[in-house]
């Protein structure tokens, strides 16, 4: 079979539970029980006007077949009824249509919905953990293969079952002995679906794997697109996203040639039981137990149902293909994020924004050290707050525990004397901005990236927020201004540009607390400049956090924290810690002024 995925071997034990899956799957489908309920009751009645319509051409063989002319009238009432039988199915099956129709669309925008939901309210741990591509093709392949199991349940499965279960009963009222042949075929059918479902299923559960990868794959080349052709890895690209292809279409024949393996198997199965039908009805009419005209409703019905059986067990294949992706998105809609925000949690009325940090200790899930070590700290509000050091010695997971990106596992955040988890993450959050070293924008205007943190801003107040962060000296200069699309993630702006519509973005949100995580680290100089004269502007009566290696950006704070390996070193003033012998600061610092002289 060529390559045989790891997945595969490993999932063969783990097969699907059919039990489970159609649990989960109903839960997924909450808003809709109500219709399909209703939807049920259309189609018994469908179901009950498609059989009326053979049994009553049942009757009109017979009379033809022994046909008198006086009982014309009879005839003639029988095709009128049967016509009524035709038209009333006709009205009825439009009616579930219908139904079907405001299912699918109702399931699409409400999965849709909550997905969506769902990935904007998760933590951000869940984000860093997930592959972009991974998540929207999960999402996406999730609810097709919900309303595709939609479609075929209401078109073809229910229809078929129902079928299936009134042909029974009729069969054995005409003559019990066609229904025990008919229950004789059905389980074996059926047993032979089953057995190739269990068979196919690790494939087909390491076909959505790879599937999967090379969804993230692509995606990661495509938005890394600068780096790749900055250092020639097309290639290199090309063959990674070829092998999980590859893996990809070793899985896909796997499940196809079992496929047809087993087709030969049901088709056999069915022939049989087709065969033995009509034998036993001829028998059965050569003998005059049963009329022309049940004999031919038998053989109606019997063939009717028989090819719906072998439709519906190819639809049984794809709603087990389906059990994956459904799996998939259920374990998203159980996904609770780290950090929750309380039952009527404190709304802050008014922010001063003194921040402590009580005996913090923090490690991330992939990591085997910790970032914090018993951290203690205060930020004093209204003051500039430098925390610095060597890289990985944790100034960014604090700000992170500042916003609540993350929750310490051991000690307390508190602002204004309050645990930050007392209050409401929403409302608390109002009252901070970020602007980090690599600021995100969006696909939009200038405006509308400045504007996303108020979106109700008016444009005069866009304008005033753009002059404080000094960016207006390049919006001004764009042939559209204000409303110039940046492109994705700011591709048409210089680093600089997208630092000062992220200071701009923040100084529009009017947060008490600011905060800049290495905000002019990969800047020139003159960009450095004007952002840290936009810093300066926007700094009085706020609490500012700088998280910064620069000794022009961090020697203006009230007071500097240096931390090293998850633990404060050491706190003071610019002047205080320089002068500090043999101090970390004082090392730092001096590194940087020979490297500035070189």
């Amino acid at each position: 079979m060529g390559i045989v995925n790891v997945n595969v071997i490993m999932e063969n034990k783990k097969q699907i539970n059919l039990r489970k899956f159609f649990a989960r799957l109903w839960s997924l489908l909450k808003p809709v029980h109500k219709r399909f309920y209703a939807l049920l009751a259309i189609l018994v009645v469908l179901e009950s006007l498609n059989l009326a319509g053979p049994y009553l051409l049942k009757f009109i063989i017979d009379e033809i077949t022994n046909f008198d002319p006086e009982k014309l009238s009879l005839l003639i009432g029988l095709s009128a009824a049967l016509f009524i039988v035709y038209q009333a199915s006709s009205v009825v099956d439009y009616f579930a249509d219908r139904k079907i129709f405001q299912i699918i669309t109702r399931v699409y925008e409400h999965l849709l919905s909550s997905a969506h939901q769902k990935l904007v309210f998760l933590d951000l741990g869940y984000h860093e953990k997930e592959n972009t591509g991974n998540k929207i093709l999960k999402v996406q392949r999730g609810v097709d293969r919900i309303n595709e199991l939609i479609g075929n349940f209401s078109w073809d499965v229910a229809p078929t079952v129902l079928q299936i279960f009134f042909t029974t009963i009729l069969l054995f009222f005409v003559d019990w002995r066609f229904g025990l042949i008919f229950c004789f075929f059905i389980p074996l059918f059926m047993v032979l679906t089953l057995r190739l479902n269990k068979k196919v299923y690790p494939y087909r559960r390491g076909r959505f794997d790879e599937e999967e990868k090379a969804s993230g794959l692509m995606a990661q080349s495509i938005i890394n697109i600068n780096t790749v052709k900055s250092f020639v890895q097309e290639r290199n690209e090309l063959n990674s996203y070829k092998k999980i292809i590859k893996r990809f279409k070793s899985n896909l024949w796997s499940e196809f040639s079992n496929i047809l393996r087993y087709n030969y198997g049901r088709h056999l199965v069915i022939d049989t039981g087709r065969i033995l039908m009509l034998l036993f009805g001829i028998h059965l009419a050569w003998q005059g137990s049963i009329t022309i005209g049940s004999l031919v409703f038998v053989i109606t019905v019997t063939e009717k149902a028989m090819f719906s059986l072998f439709r519906i067990s190819r639809l049984y294949d794809r709603i087990m293909e389906s059990a994956e992706p459904v799996d998939r998105i259920y374990q998203l809609s159980q996904e609770e994020p780290a950090v929750k925000n309380p039952k009527n949690g404190i709304i802050p009325k008014k922010v001063k924004g003194k921040i402590e940090f009580r005996r913090v200790s923090y490690k991330y899930e992939d990591s085997k050290e910790k970032a914090l070590k018993d951290v203690s700290l205060k930020v004093l509000p209204g003051c500039m707050t430098a925390f610095v050091g060597p890289s990985g010695g944790g100034k960014t997971t604090l700000a992170r525990l500042i916003f609540r990106h993350y929750d310490p596992q051991k000690g307390q955040v508190l602002l204004d004397g309050e645990d930050l988890r007392d209050y409401d993450l929403y409302e608390f959050r109002k009252n901070i901005s970020i602007v980090p070293q690599e600021v995100e924008v969006f696909n939009t205007s200038i405006r509308d990236n400045i504007a996303y943190g108020n979106p109700k801003a008016s444009f005069e107040e866009i304008e005033a927020a753009a002059k404080v962060a000094n960016a207006e000296e390049f919006i001004g200069k764009l042939k559209k201004g204000y409303d110039t699309k940046v492109g994705e993630r700011g591709i048409k702006l210089s680093g600089g540009q997208r630092q000062r519509i992220g200071i701009a973005r923040a100084v529009l949100a009017d947060p008490r607390i600011l905060v800049f995580d290495e905000a002019t680290s990969n800047l020139d100089s003159y960009s450095e400049k004007l952002i840290q004269e936009a810093m300066d502007k926007i700094r009085k009566n706020r609490t500012v956090i700088i998280i910064a290696h620069r000794l022009s950006t961090i020697k203006k704070a009230d007071k500097i924290v240096v931390l090293e390996e998850g633990q404060v070193v050491e706190e003071g003033s610019h002047y205080q810690l320089a002068n500090k012998s043999g101090g970390l600061y004082k090392k730092l610092t001096g590194l940087q002024e020979l490297k500035d002289i070189e």
